[in-house]
């Protein structure tokens, strides 16, 4: 798919139909106010851009400052690696962003559930992470990844995104926090960072309960440290 620049009215009208609406001309585009002059190519992820995805996503989110705290500057690109041979792995939603044949951009989906009081699952998507090379944020890249990931996931027939990230950032593609749809965090807690959104209309009209994601998301920082040393040896 080849990302081109809405104008506002097209984006506005977008926006109002809400993501899981988005008419077929328009779709996977983001709005003039989010990208550069670049073409996005926006594809699913193959076996051969494995070490390159977990290469830049060691770029987009490693912060010398972590190093003091878990040992190591970052472990989202062993979140990555492990997720991919989990059983809550969606490999239909694991998209990466090219500009000019390079991979600058991944996002990766998972399957979760919300636990309901009578014991039940509500079945529902999580995400992350979206990782951007530093040089290409703030250019539209993550909005390219993000808005077709969603189209794609409710074409697929899932109903719902819940994860955690900035709250500042994902209220533009239509989350809200998840405390308005009665979700809770696995241990009872709400806070902005804590985000829900309907790819199917209704899909959490009537869910109460806590979220639970895949328990690789809770990173043994030691196993990370090891494997980006084993990354780097290759």
């Amino acid at each position: 798919m080849i990302i081109r620049k809405l104008n506002e009215e097209e984006y506005s009208q977008a926006i109002d139909l809400k993501i899981y609406s988005f008419d077929e001309e328009v779709e996977g585009r983001v709005p003039n106010s989010m990208i550069k002059e670049m073409e996005i190519i926006v594809r699913l992820e193959k076996e051969d851009d494995w070490r390159a995805v977990e290469l830049l996503t060691r770029k987009a989110f490693w912060k010398a400052e972590r190093i003091e705290k878990i040992g190591i500057g970052c472990d989202e690109h062993y979140l990555v690696h492990t997720l991919r041979t989990s059983p809550e792995f969606v490999p239909e939603l694991d998209f990466v962003a090219e500009v000019n044949g390079r991979l600058v951009g991944n996002v990766i989906f998972s399957k979760a559930y919300v636990l309901l009081p009578d014991g039940s699952r509500h079945d529902v998507l999580n995400f992350g992470p979206l990782s951007v090379l530093p040089e290409f944020q703030k250019q539209g890249v993550g909005s390219a990844l993000m808005v077709h990931s969603l189209k794609v996931a409710a074409r697929l027939g899932y109903g719902a995104v819940i994860f955690f990230g900035h709250p500042s950032y994902y209220p533009r593609f239509g989350f809200k926090e998840a405390k308005e749809f009665n979700i809770t965090t696995f241990n009872g807690k709400n806070y902005p960072a804590f985000m829900a959104m309907e790819l199917i209309y209704g899909d959490l009209e009537g869910i109460t309960g806590t979220y639970h994601e895949s328990p690789l998301y809770n990173v043994d920082p030691d196993k990370a440290k090891e494997y980006d040393e084993l990354f780097y040896k290759e």
